[in-house]
């Protein structure tokens, strides 16, 4: 008998074979609340909460050992976020400052595991709500603050409390858009939406004002566009290839333009200028320490200090108190410098690895909340030419950018099961 094929009942019912997926198990609430937790102390730069942290590091490193059969899997399977911080670790060798660069690099280490025990235990819904909760309690936390906003608010900078304000909102919006969330959290997260907006615009910060409204968009466009048009047939594969088409054309007729302006006119309208800020100068003074140890650069730990003339440079020029650790505001530079080459191969690595992952988690499920995860690794990859956040350990934009590579591998993983058996009925 050939089970393929539908075998025919009556003129109006036939059976059929279906394929059976599974998912994993939701996590408790309990275990959701301690996430909830560790987001929000690394959401939020508090005083005293680093024994919380090291609690909370403690409590995934024990859920890796009581559930190393569904953990361990989604370890290896993620190998490319751990070559980096490998390499990291072992550069205490050759780092000037060994003691901190073995402590940098058990962080490092440490924050792709805590990000894969999550997507182990939880699903990609559960992890965007708990990451959410973190944002609200932050904004909420910041109120008082209000007029410190342009000078960072809780943070040390604007930008940074600009750009977590930013990611507050999304992971708000796309609750209140997303038709799958229970109502009362989406009622919960409705007023975040334009606080957040407002929050960020008082910090003052230009670029994120503009990831704002291209994440406003994007979120809007999949939700009443994207996911809409998903009935007819190969309509979204048309669409993606003739974007792309106009994409191609419209950069050869730019580049093709004989000294055009848009560069400089794109910088001043996102508040930025042809030296970035005064980036620039610091991106010269990496080059030059990247060129005296090209390979495998200064390790970890080895240059923001307090005896390394040219750290101290930097900051004199920059008007910083002696011994500040600053960054280079560019997370390729960050790497070159501490890691050389050999590092910053493994950085493209990671980058690229987890931006197919997300983009490819997306083209095979365009919910809202892979949509969420695909437009906020757009801006985080966009953030490393001018910030270096993504090179920290334990920050919210570490945590989604991995988070989209790593989620279908765990709790959201879909398993087949088995064929069964089901009824076809025609319908007029």
């Amino acid at each position: 008998m050939n089970m393929v094929q539908p075998i025919q009942v009556n003129d109006k019912q036939a059976l059929e074979f279906a394929n059976l997926y599974s998912t994993g198990s939701k996590a408790p609430v309990w275990e959701q609340a301690l996430v909830t937790l560790w987001f929000f102390v690394t959401y939020l730069p508090l005083d005293g909460v680093t024994p919380i942290r090291y609690m909370l590091v403690l409590f995934f490193v024990g859920i890796t050992g009581i559930y190393y059969r569904t953990i361990v899997p989604v370890i290896l399977k993620s190998w490319p976020l751990f070559l980096l911080p490998i390499f990291g670790l072992l550069s205490f060798t050759w780092s000037g400052y060994p003691s901190d660069a073995i402590r940098s690099g058990v962080l490092m280490l440490l924050t792709p595991l805590t990000i894969v025990v999550i997507a182990a235990r939880l699903n990609t819904r559960q992890a965007l709500r708990c990451l959410m909760f973190a944002g609200m309690i932050t904004t909420i936390y910041s109120v008082p603050l209000m007029d410190t906003f342009i000078f960072g608010g809780p943070y040390e900078s604007k930008n940074l409390f600009a750009i977590q304000m930013l990611f507050a909102m999304l992971l708000s919006l796309v609750t209140v858009l997303n038709e799958k969330e229970f109502l009362w959290i989406r009622l919960l997260a409705l007023p975040f939406v334009p606080v957040c907006f407002v929050f960020q615009y008082m910090a003052d910060s230009a670029t994120s004002l503009v990831f704002a409204v291209v994440g406003i968009l994007g979120l809007v466009g999949m939700k009443f566009f994207w996911i809409s048009i998903s009935r007819i047939r190969h309509l979204r594969s048309s669409m993606m290839m003739l974007a792309g088409v106009i994409v191609l054309i419209t950069a050869i007729i730019i580049l093709n333009m004989p000294e055009n302006t848009m560069m400089q006119d794109f910088l001043r309208l996102v508040g930025r200028d042809s030296t970035f800020s005064g980036r620039a100068e610091i991106w010269r003074q990496a080059e030059l320490v990247s060129q005296e140890h090209p390979f495998i650069g200064v390790g970890l730990e080895g240059f923001w200090q307090y005896d390394v003339g040219m750290a101290q440079t930097i900051n004199e020029n920059d008007f910083k108190p002696f011994g500040t650790k600053l960054t280079f505001h560019n997370a390729y530079w960050e790497v070159r410098v501490h890691l050389g080459y050999i590092g910053l191969s493994l950085f493209l690595l990671l980058l690229a690895w987890c931006f197919y992952r997300a983009l490819l988690n997306w083209l095979k499920a365009p919910t809202m909340d892979h949509s969420a995860l695909l437009i906020t690794s757009v801006i985080i990859l966009s953030s490393t030419f001018t910030e270096s956040y993504i090179w920290s350990t334990f920050n919210t934009l570490v945590n989604l950018y991995y988070f989209a590579a790593v989620t279908t591998l765990g709790a959201s993983e879909r398993k087949f099961e088995r064929r069964v058996p089901v009824i076809r009925r025609e319908t007029v």
